[in-house]
């Protein structure tokens, strides 16, 4: 947006550098025209150098925007994991006491485990 205003500003630029060119044919005394070219220097400096901000941080933003297009692709890839996984062990049995069928539950979640794994990989 800011890249926008200052292409409008473009010509508006141009014309006061056209206009102050103008004014140096004019019968100035020489105080008056090196103040006229001191601002209008100062003018066109602060308008280029916004310019030049403006491009640095277009690029920023660009470059932002990749990265956090990248996090986000992966934050995606983990919640859907997550969906699965909570999913999955909401369907559990409750761990019981009894070392065999804690074994038991311990190899079939390993399973599911893997199964889900698989399924994202995909």
């Amino acid at each position: 947006m800011l890249e926008h205003m200052l292409a409008d500003r473009q010509s508006n630029v141009s014309s006061l550098r056209s206009l102050g060119h103008d004014l140096e044919s004019v019968d100035l005394d020489p105080t008056q025209q090196r103040d006229l070219q001191t601002s209008l220097d100062e003018c066109m400096d602060r308008y280029n150098t916004v310019s030049d901000v403006c491009v640095q941080h277009r690029s920023e933003l660009d470059r932002i925007e990749s990265d956090v297009s990248r996090y986000r692709t992966k934050l995606d890839t983990l919640l859907s994991w997550l969906d699965v996984t909570e999913r999955s062990a909401i369907m559990m049995d409750v761990i019981s006491a009894d070392v065999s069928a804690v074994q038991q539950q311990a190899i079939q979640q390993q399973v599911s485990s893997c199964t889900s794994s698989r399924l994202l990989v995909r």
